[in-house]
């Protein structure tokens, strides 16, 4: 028996990521059995997947002057 879980996309009720512990209930993706359940979910502690600077754009006036290629 081979048991089947999404390779990508996000839980139908909180928009959590699916993984491994992924239910599948009526046609619908959930991201655990408490969700799938309707139950609260326990509050899990979770890390920012990226640092908050990386999601602003740095100008140009920040990074070093470069160079043409020609004159290198």
């Amino acid at each position: 028996m081979v048991d089947r879980v999404p390779a990508a996309g996000s839980c139908l009720r909180c928009q959590d990521a699916l993984g491994l512990a992924s239910v599948k209930r009526d046609e619908a993706w959930f991201c655990s059995v408490e969700c799938a359940d309707g139950r609260e979910r326990p509050a899990v502690a979770r890390q920012p997947r990226v640092a908050e600077e990386a999601l602003y754009s740095r100008p140009r006036r920040f990074f070093a002057k470069r160079r043409p290629k020609e004159l290198r």
